[in-house]
């Protein structure tokens, strides 16, 4: 049995949340838009490998010499380094920037589950194999350049916060990433509600957790 299915075997762990995880690890080694399943998986292990490094090379190093995947490493390891030069540069080197969304997409599904387990003293949850198929090419419709992010996003851009049009250009992050927010957080129609709560913290303790989280993330959102 993996560690996401032990996940349940531990007090107080909603099902939801199991579930969502269960979902975002098949998520991710399955065919991307433009990556397939064994390229995602591959984005996925560099990911891991970054969050758990006891001892990370410096933001400035590129420690597999691929270029999606020094940037994984960096994503996942220093955030707080990213810079919108950093990001121009890359996207000029990979020639695709909907490239590095799908690869953020993947941070996204796949080092939440790990930090989980992680802190509630769980093995590390094994990343399924990749699932065989060729990328689906699956994109927003119309894909526009914003002011919010650094990203292209999906049209009408700068009609919604950064974070929720982050990853719109392609509808398969996007969906994961809210799934999972949905069981970990709240969804993105919840959060217009600043008295929600799931019944164990108010909308302000969790608030205060998350503001708490970022500082010590250097997340600057």
């Amino acid at each position: 049995m993996s560690s996401v299915c032990m996940i349940r075997d531990v007090p107080h762990v909603r099902a939801d949340l199991v579930m969502a995880h269960r979902r975002s690890f098949d998520h991710v080694v399955a065919a991307g838009s433009l990556l397939t399943g064994a390229e995602r998986r591959r984005i996925a292990e560099v990911a891991v490998a970054a969050y758990l490094d006891e001892s990370p090379s410096p933001p400035w190093e590129r420690p597999y010499g691929e270029p999606l995947l020094d940037a994984t490493y960096r994503l996942s390891r220093h955030a707080g380094t990213l810079t919108r030069e950093w990001y121009e540069a890359l996207v000029a080197e990979l020639g695709e920037p909907l490239c590095w969304v799908e690869a953020v997409g993947v941070v996204c599904a796949t080092v939440p589950v790990v930090a989980l387990a992680r802190a509630i003293g769980l093995p590390q949850p094994p990343i399924p194999d990749a699932v065989p198929g060729q990328p689906t090419g699956l994109q927003a419709r119309v894909i526009e350049s914003g002011s919010l992010n650094w990203v292209p996003v999906a049209a009408p851009a700068d009609q919604v916060a950064p974070v929720v049009q982050a990853l719109s250009a392609l509808p398969a992050e996007w969906t994961n990433l809210w799934q999972l927010a949905a069981a970990q957080y709240m969804s993105d129609r919840q959060m217009d509600d600043p008295r929600w709560t799931r019944g164990t913290l108010s909308r302000a303790q969790m608030e205060l957790v998350a503001w708490r989280l970022a500082l010590v993330r250097e997340c600057h959102f």
